[in-house]
């Protein structure tokens, strides 16, 4: 990342390793996890917009998942 970081993705960001570190905790992590969360993290920090990307990361895991974003 070289470029500074919005509120909206310092807040995701924030939000991202929160959650990450819970899980961790609760004895759920695995490398996968690490990977899955350190490319969201990166996802979101190159993002234009981060919150419309996280939008759309949403939109997508959805469908895959047989759900629409308003549901999940």
């Amino acid at each position: 990342m070289t470029t500074a970081l919005n509120a909206d993705a310092t807040r995701i960001i924030g939000q991202l390793q929160e959650g990450h570190a819970a899980m961790n905790a609760a004895g759920l992590g695995s490398p996968a996890l690490d990977d899955l969360n350190n490319l969201l993290i990166e996802i979101i920090a190159e993002a234009p917009d981060p919150k419309f990307r996280l939008h759309e990361i949403i939109e997508l895991l959805a469908r895959e998942s047989g759900k629409t974003a308003e549901s999940a």
